[in-house]
This record gives structure tokens, C-alpha cells and sequence, in this order.
């Protein structure tokens, strides 16, 4: 059992697994200083916290909507520069929403396409 101050912390291997994410990408985001917090051993060992799960998290949101590994950068760096720089964060936010909300309008339109010409093939049949 942990003492409640003690410190969880998982490997890259680890990470990797729970996450379903290479370690190729895991040491490339912490090279470009997305996880600024990573813990390192004497050796040069990786030691991921909770709280660096939880960023990772964002990080994958953030990404897989479209959102350019500078912009995730700066919202990082951003929230640890803490309450000035919350409004600049929250509208980065919003305008990833709106992007996010457009590409479903987009696919919506393409699905509506698809189910035209699949009307249209099926009453040729």
C-alpha cells in the first residue's frame, strides 16, 4: 500500500499501454515540452504522474480535433503561467470548438451525400 504522500508514478511502457500511445510519440512530446512536469530518475528514466495521464488526455483531445502541436504547447505553457493567461486559454478553447463544430457540419453534409447516391443506386437495382 502507498503512503498518501507518496508520489504514483508509471513508465513510458506503461503510459504507453493505458493510453494506446507509442513511446516514439511519448518522448516526442516531452521533448517538445508538452509534458513539462515528467519526472526523470538519475538515469534519464521517464516517470509519468497522474497528473501527467490527465495531460495527455488533453493533449490527444486537443490534437485529434485538429489543433496544431504549437497551440497545445502554448496551452500548456499557459495554464502553468496560471490566472493571467486563463482568458487567452478559454477563448483557444472556444475557437477549437467552433473548428470542431464546423468539421461536424462538413461530415454531416458528405453523410447526406453518401445516402443520396446509395438511394440512387439502390432503385437502379
Amino acid at each position: 500500500m502507498t503512503h498518501p504522500d507518496e508520489v504514483v508514478t508509471f513508465t513510458i511502457g506503461q503510459v504507453a499501454n493505458l493510453k494506446k500511445i507509442s513511446t516514439y510519440t511519448l518522448r516526442y512530446y516531452d521533448e517538445k515540452g508538452l509534458l513539462p512536469k515528467v519526472m526523470r530518475d538519475q538515469n534519464g528514466t521517464r516517470h509519468f504522474t497522474r497528473e501527467d495521464l490527465q495531460w495527455l488526455d488533453m493533449i490527444k483531445c486537443l490534437k485529434n480535433t485538429g489543433m496544431s502541436l504549437e497551440q497545445i504547447k502554448y496551452f500548456v505553457d499557459s495554464t502553468y503561467q496560471g490566472a493571467k493567461t486563463l482568458e487567452q486559454r478559454i477563448e483557444l478553447l472556444k475557437n477549437q470548438v467552433k473548428k470542431i463544430n464546423l468539421t461536424i457540419l462538413e461530415q454531416q453534409n458528405y453523410i447526406e451525400q453518401i445516402n443520396k447516391k446509395i438511394k440512387i443506386l439502390t432503385n437502379e437495382k
